[in-house]
């Protein structure tokens, strides 16, 4: 637990709020969820309730019994927030839906509480124009789905925010198992969501034109690419595929065939339509999406997701 922060409102209480407040009462911060109804918000704390106790099981986490006692609920914004240490939101993904919830937080807020978005590639520039009083706590701490399991955080200062504001929000996303990476500067959405809309520009690109299904495409990704991607990123890969020479050669010598590539891949900014139907009965031709329900589907996905992160720790342990 870091200095000053105690207690935690997680505004918003869909997916990615429960995800938060999973992490901040497992990391036994006092944690209120805050939504529009209370029927809204119990099957939410129901669903926090099962994450950690998932987590528990998996053993990625401790002390599921004791955090569910940390948690809390209320359909009053002011009132969570004016109690509030740290404020995470997690409300529709627009800016009137955070300009009016941010507006809200900045007046009930004490001028120390730091106001964190989820947003998943808004500016907080221009959300933080909402927050009058002080727009220098204001970030975007956006997570990575599931959030509960996958640790990137992606930190977006405004124009506004201040290094302190960076730098606690930094720590406290640590302190909660998260691993943080700060952008220097505004891009709409970010880091992690622009690479991976690059590739999946390019994936409904080679289905589209008819090179390849979209179970190949899948194939290609987890067996090749994907399996480096998952101990290292982009650079490091690179480096390594230099040999001695590393990724000056690399870039400077293997690197050049690659911008005969580029040329004949997909520059629309708007899919397609016969890429999405395409993609849609590609999907569903899946035999996995054939033989198992979404639930089971996810249920998978976080097996081999524990299994991954568990490898990673084991290996960085050793």
């Amino acid at each position: 637990m870091i200095d000053g922060v105690k207690r935690v409102v997680c505004v918003g209480s869909g997916l990615v709020g429960q995800g938060w407040a999973s992490l901040f009462a497992l990391a036994r911060y006092q944690v209120t969820l805050v939504d529009v109804n209370q029927k809204i918000l119990d099957g939410a704390i129901g669903r926090v309730e099962e994450q950690m106790r998932f987590l528990e099981e998996v053993g990625l986490a401790k002390g599921a019994e004791i955090a569910s006692k940390l948690l809390s609920t209320t359909t009053s914004i002011s009132e969570a927030v004016s109690r509030a240490d740290f404020v995470q939101e997690s409300v529709f993904e627009s800016y009137p839906a955070k300009k009016e919830v941010y507006g809200k937080m900045d007046e009930a807020a004490d001028e120390h509480v730091i106001l964190s978005s989820s947003s998943s590639g808004l500016m907080m520039s221009e959300i933080q124009k909402a927050a009058k009083c002080h727009p220098e706590r204001c970030i975007v701490s956006h997570p990575w789905n599931p959030s509960y399991l996958v640790p990137l955080v992606e930190l977006s200062p405004g124009d506004h925010t201040s290094q302190e504001t960076i730098k606690k929000t930094y720590e406290l996303m640590e302190d909660i198992g998260k691993v943080p990476v700060v952008l220097k500067r505004e891009v709409p959405g970010f880091i992690a969501n622009r690479l991976s809309a690059a590739l999946w520009r390019e994936a409904l690109n080679l289905v589209d034109s008819g090179v390849a299904s979209v179970e190949d495409v899948d194939k290609a990704v987890v067996n090749g690419p994907g399996l480096r991607w998952a101990i290292m990123g982009p650079y490091l890969t690179y480096h390594l595929g230099g040999g001695k020479g590393g990724i000056e050669y690399l870039m400077r010598h293997i690197d050049v065939s690659k911008a005969k590539w580029l040329e004949t891949m997909a520059k629309w900014t708007e899919t397609p339509e016969s890429a999405v139907e395409k993609a849609v009965k590609g999907v569903h031709e899946l035999a996995s999406v054939r033989s198992h329900s979404y639930d089971e589907l996810e249920e998978w996905r976080d097996s081999q997701l524990v299994d991954i992160l568990k490898s990673r720790k084991v290996h960085s342990d050793s």
